[in-house]
């Protein structure tokens, strides 16, 4: 189907999104679908994110339930393409590293708005991430249930034979010697896309991460944004890892980097609030064949302020620009400059 076939649709029109969800899967299904519920999910800074109810399959259960993502176009990083996070989850499904299965998918805006893709809904909930005055602390067998998972998780993504798996050609071009560098370069891109003002900070920053490029032990899947709001959980145990947006080939330090970010402590000393941060390392160490070097820790994390900077510039130019009409944009471009001071930090404690 060409992009003349159908007229464009407001993503906020539920009714509207419903009836083209309801066209799209009978025509790729052969059955008479129809939609009975779609919840949206006020969540994310990016991707849409619904709940849909669906009814009229002939084959299995008649009703199901599935999740739908849409990357609009005026979102943080868009363009958006769905394949990424499809290469990922397809890549991934039954392994030891826990996803939704994904389901139908296109970047064809004409049939649904935006790209998208549907995939399996999982159960369970997510742990807060951030720190607030009403957070209390997880209790100590839950939150180390959850850091047995956690890590396990994301040293099975690392050791994934990904170059057999549908995801290998996102791979194409990168080596152990540029894996830092190709993401310095995305990551530049959108800070010259995003900053409404020059950052000297920034640049700052950006020259020395050019200067101080680790060489990757091996080129592994990163998730891109591994943390505690990016998962979901049933009694202390992972159902599944969500979010796969920001997912490439890389360094397996890029993962290990983000997910020890301060600002993920939720106002404790805890990794992503669930293990100290010697014991996260240790664990993580003994489920790997390489040798996890502290250096490159310390390089990815200054990397990741790097990336939350430019995040934060995006979501205050969407906002300014009227592309994004959400409260939580401006609120995170106040944070531009904490952050950068962070970045500082990070380097000269390097």
């Amino acid at each position: 189907m060409n992009q003349t076939t159908q007229p464009t649709i407001d993503l906020a029109d539920d009714v509207a999104l419903s009836d083209r969800i309801a066209t799209f899967l009978s025509r790729e299904t052969g059955d008479a679908i129809r939609v009975t519920q779609l919840t949206r999910f006020p969540v994310g800074f990016s991707w849409l994110t619904f709940a849909v109810t669906l009814e009229g399959f002939s084959s299995g259960a008649s009703t199901r339930e599935l999740i739908l993502r849409l990357g609009p176009d005026y979102g943080l990083f868009a363009p958006y393409s769905a394949m990424p996070q499809v290469l990922a989850m397809q890549s991934l499904t039954g392994s030891a590293v826990p996803v939704p299965a994904a389901y139908w998918h296109s970047d064809d805006p004409s049939l649904l708005g935006a790209p998208f893709l549907f995939s399996e809904r999982a159960t369970g909930t997510a742990v807060i991430p951030w720190a607030s005055a009403s957070l209390k602390p997880l209790d100590d067998t839950y939150r180390l249930q959850l850091a047995e998972d956690f890590i396990a998780a994301l040293a099975a993504l690392h050791c994934t034979d990904w170059e057999k798996q549908p995801i290998a050609p996102m791979g194409e071009g990168a080596t152990r010697e540029n894996a830092a560098a190709r993401e310095l370069d995305f990551w530049q891109h959108e800070y010259e896309r995003w900053a409404m003002r020059p950052y000297p900070l920034f640049e700052w920053g950006l020259r020395w991460l050019r200067r101080h490029e680790p060489v990757a032990p091996r080129l592994s899947i990163i998730h891109g944004d591994y943390r505690t709001g990016n998962f979901l959980e049933v009694d202390g145990r992972i159902t599944s890892i969500l979010d796969w947006e920001l997912v490439h080939i890389g360094d397996p330090h890029d993962d290990l980097g983000w997910a020890s970010l301060p600002m993920y402590m939720g106002g404790t000393k805890l990794v992503c609030r669930l293990i100290e941060r010697e014991r996260f390392f240790e664990a993580y160490q003994a489920r790997v064949p390489f040798e996890v070097s502290m250096s490159a820790v310390t390089y990815y994390q200054a990397l990741s302020l790097l990336k939350l900077a430019a995040t934060h510039m995006a979501a205050a130019r969407c906002f300014e620009d009227g592309r994004f009409n959400d409260m939580r944009m401006p609120a995170m471009g106040s944070q531009i400059l904490p952050v950068l001071r962070q970045l500082e930090k990070a380097i000269e404690s390097a």
